[in-house]
């Protein structure tokens, strides 16, 4: 018996079934679509979304860490950094931007519409003014602004202002080496960077948070520089720019048996404090990063190339055209008309016919050869590290291909035209001389330690190679000792010491006029190099003054000054004229 219902439904509910169970099936869709995008959200992009989520809600203030000192020989801080604090704002909480520009305006000379300018920005963080002094930071936290705060930043300071100052360099806003030193030994010297997190709440408000990283210190970089001697030389130097009127001078002081540099100093010279207002032609470290001609002063490389050679002997004779010397097309001028001469007198009275003469009877490769064991038209290496690393640049000088030489050319080089040479290349290959034959690297760094106080790089005496033999540089030495000695007019006798023997050589070099494409005879360098005592050199000296207008001879401008620098280093070192040559080994800490 089949039961029917009595009242069945109505044909108009009779489709509600089918489209009930699609209702749910696509619920249970969604409802699946909504937990795998949870998924994909909170599991597998999770990384990825807190991200961008930090990004939006953070902003990461970076800090930069306190930077090493940088030190003379005896521990003196040359460079070093202290705290100071920096002024920012968060725009979002400043509660009347307009009276807060107006009020710090007036504390931390700012204009009042760019702080304003500043005030109106979107970002979260803007710096207001960085490194203030304590007086302006006092005065900012009296004014308990909502919105503004402090935090602690590092300041470059250097203690002797002007002192070294070409060679130090200095460093940018954010500490980091510009110029010289600062910018050769940044990777030692910046330490590590830390940061800060700026949250921010619900509101936009900036918070600060505790998950902040510590900047570490950088590396202590310790110098060759001994304090007196730096400052003798500065003041020497600046004196004979002042005396002749002169645009720039340098000298250099080298321990002559190691290759360490006493001394670097420059005239004029700028307060890297406050570099922005210096001149910046005062930046540039030309002693390491110019290049000239040498002029005379390369005379004592041909007279170490032609004996080396055995071309000529001490005693052999050249006639000096009695001071004008029709070569080719080229004419050669002395500076006073000599006869006959011999080695030494053409070292001594500096004439360029002779030397010309002697430089051409040694094959032009011979002599090119030589000039390069000299370490001239290459890099001296002072900015490279024992392990070979090369930090910052210098000039290489440039001295013309042999297989490029016309004879005009070699006898041209023989008394020093046509070749470029830096400061600091001269005086290390005179320096060469001073050791026997034995070119030295020179050295700025004596050592470098972690903040640890673990050294880290240990400067040293590096023999390069042997340039010349040891009869060659005795006899190269005792030509150089008659430049200076009275008896025979020597060029250099301004140089001389009482109680000491000084081997110098002077130099005279007319600047290349580009222009006018010749040699002008208004802008001269004048230049006096040598060593002391000549026996047994302690050390060696470069003195250079760039175009003198009171005169513009090496032995009347630079040969006292190099007179008065040697005999104070002298007497820092412990060499008296009493006892002439005693050797004295100069200690780091000395």
């Amino acid at each position: 018996m089949r039961l029917r219902l009595s009242n069945p439904l109505p044909r108009r509910f009779r489709g509600f079934r089918p489209r009930a169970l699609l209702v749910g099936a696509g619920m249970i869709l969604a409802g699946l679509a909504l937990a795998l995008r949870a998924v994909d959200l909170q599991v597998l992009r999770h990384e990825e979304l807190s991200r961008l989520a930090n990004r939006q809600s953070q902003r990461i203030l970076r800090i930069k860490g306190q930077r090493g000192p940088i030190l003379d020989r005896l521990g003196g801080h040359l460079a070093l950094s202290v705290q100071a604090d920096s002024i920012f704002a968060r725009p979002g909480q400043l509660e009347q931007p307009a009276q807060a520009a107006y009020r710090l305006a007036r504390i931390l000379s700012i204009p009042r519409d760019k702080l304003e300018e500043r005030f109106s920005s979107d970002s979260p963080f803007v710096w207001i003014k960085r490194r203030v002094t304590p007086l302006e930071a006092s005065q900012v936290a009296a004014l308990e602004l909502a919105g503004v705060g402090t935090t602690r930043e590092y300041l470059r300071v250097y203690p002797a202002r002007s002192y070294a100052s070409a060679l130090l360099g200095f460093t940018g806003v954010d500490t980091q080496g510009l110029e010289g030193l600062e910018y050769a030994f940044d990777s030692y010297l910046k330490g590590a960077e830390g940061y800060r997190v700026l949250g921010r709440d619900a509101l936009g408000r900036t918070l600060m948070q505790n998950d902040d990283a510590e900047p570490s210190a950088g590396d202590s970089v310790k110098l060759t520089l001994h304090p007196a001697i730096q400052y003798f030389a500065e003041q020497e130097v600046a004196r004979a720019v002042s005396r002749t009127q002169a645009s720039h001078g340098i000298a250099l002081v080298m321990r002559s048996q190691t290759g360490e540099l006493l001394a670097v100093a420059q005239s004029p010279g700028f307060n890297p404090n406050d570099y922005a207002n210096s001149e910046k032609d005062a930046y540039f470290n030309r002693a390491v990063t110019s290049g000239y001609e040498p002029g005379s002063t390369f005379k004592v490389i041909t007279a170490s190339a032609v004996l080396e050679a055995k071309s000529v002997k001490p005693d052999s004779l050249f006639f000096c055209e009695n001071g004008e010397f029709q070569f080719y097309d080229s004419v050669i001028h002395d500076t006073s008309p000599h006869g006959w001469l011999n080695l030494a007198g053409i070292l001594r009275l500096s004439s360029n016919i002779c030397a010309a003469k002697v430089g051409l009877t040694i094959p032009a490769t011979v002599f090119r050869e030589t000039i390069s064991r000299f370490g001239l038209g290459q890099r001296t290496g002072i900015f490279t590290l024992p392990d070979g690393r090369r930090l910052a640049g210098e000039a290489e000088g440039y001295v013309l291909p042999a297989s490029r030489w016309t004879a005009v050319d070699q006898a041209a080089v023989s008394f020093g035209h046509g070749v470029l040479v830096s400061p600091l290349q001269l005086l290390t290959a005179v320096n060469t001389i001073a050791t026997g034959g034995l070119l030295l690297k020179p050295w700025i760094v004596q050592e470098i330690r972690d903040p640890e106080g673990r050294l880290v790089v240990q400067g040293q005496r590096t023999v390069v190679r042997r340039a010349v033999s040891a009869q060659t540089a005795a006899q190269v030495r005792d030509l150089m000792i008659g430049v200076v000695q009275a008896e025979g007019g020597g060029t250099g006798t301004r140089a001389a010491i009482p109680g000491f023997q000084v081997a110098g050589k002077t130099g005279t070099t007319e600047k290349y006029d580009l222009q006018a494409r010749g040699y002008s005879k208004s802008k001269e360098i004048a230049t006096f190099v040598g060593f002391v005592p000549a026996e047994a050199p302690e050390i060696t000296l470069l003195v250079l003054v760039e175009d003198p207008q009171s005169s513009r001879f090496g032995g009347l401008i630079a040969a006292p000054a190099f007179r008065e620098i040697a005999q104070r280093s002298l007497s820092l070192l412990g060499v008296w004229p009493r006892e002439g040559v005693r050797r004295v080994a100069l200690a780091p800490g000395d």
